[in-house]
């Protein structure tokens, strides 16, 4: 193989109690993402006008530039390739873009490679392309965008991820035109917690992921709460409680702050709560005098869709 085009898909990090250890995977947004073995052994990054284009075309400060450079250095390749990207998930957008751009470009290669990449080292090398936009990667955007459904990372320093089966839920994404930085928040988060907070959280992670995995949805809208990370990020996104509290109203199983934010999420049993949720979220920024960005996704078992 010479040439593959592929979506790569967004993604949800946290749900909430989750912090680092889970991410699901979602139809959309999506990256575009086209790779060609090109015979001169270096790599060439090429940008589709988009309304996310403005990221770097150096292929060692792109996300996924890196990590196909990392690739033709360890694998000794006497080729390289040229990496053409539309973006399609907002930057800073708590969406899993950086991720996407480079588990797509991961899974591109692999693909050109004839599969040569066991899983974790495609794990391995996306997240050498996460650690241009952060300085302490994790695989929790990473590893749903590159596996589909909802993922456990047990362990980033080992790659210990597990996939659970989930139910065909509904996701809501509102994204409104606020600035947030992913190394900013995270770090605002506090670097020591009270036992009780820490053990109400570890009950929400069991029961949340129980949940999903029983597809028992009143066991997830009982977990699906935040005790640490949340209550120190909502301040940064102007209007997140009244979009969360009229979302649990509309009949979301759960919302919260996708990743770092500003998104906000809510995962639904069905597509017409996902509408009722979305259509009340673009009424009430465009009330507030902010931009609004809004997506609904079904879960996306299976991770980056090829296009050609």
């Amino acid at each position: 193989m010479k040439n593959i085009k592929i979506q790569a898909p967004a993604t949800v990090a946290n749900l909430s109690c989750g912090f680092d250890i889970l991410g699901l995977c979602l139809d959309k947004p999506f990256d575009e993402v086209e790779v060609d073995k090109i015979n001169q052994k270096k790599v060439l990054i090429e940008l589709v006008e988009s309304k996310y284009s403005n990221i770097p075309t150096d292929p060692r400060k792109n996300t996924g530039g890196l990590p196909a450079i990392q690739i033709i250095e360890d694998f000794k390749l006497d080729f390289g390739f040229k990496i053409k990207i539309k973006k399609g998930i907002p930057l800073c957008g708590g969406m899993g873009s950086s991720a996407a751009t480079a588990s797509g470009v991961v899974f591109a290669i692999n693909k050109i490679l004839n599969e040569t990449l066991t899983d974790k080292e495609m794990l391995k090398y996306a997240l050498i392309g996460e650690s241009v936009s952060v300085t302490n990667p994790h695989a929790d955007n990473i590893a749903p965008c590159l596996f589909g459904g909802l993922t456990i990372i047990r362990d980033t320093k080992t790659l210990d991820i597990i996939n659970i089966n989930i139910p065909d839920l509904y996701v809501c994404l509102i994204h409104p035109d606020i600035s947030v930085s992913t190394q900013d928040a995270r770090d605002m988060l506090p670097n020591k917690i009270k036992l009780t907070s820490a053990v109400k959280q570890w009950g929400n992670i069991a029961g949340l992921v129980t949940g999903f995995a029983n597809g028992d949805f009143e066991l997830i809208k009982r977990s699906m709460q935040d005790e640490i990370i949340e209550p120190v990020r909502a301040p940064l996104i102007s209007g997140f409680y009244d979009v969360k509290n009229k979302s649990m109203d509309l009949g979301a199983l759960g919302c919260g702050i996708s990743g770092s934010g500003p998104t906000i999420f809510a995962i639904c049993e069905n597509k017409i709560t996902a509408k009722k949720i979305m259509d009340f979220s673009k009424n009430f920024y465009r009330n507030c005098g902010i931009d609004c960005d809004v997506y609904i996704s079904k879960v996306n078992h299976s991770g980056p869709n090829i296009l050609k």
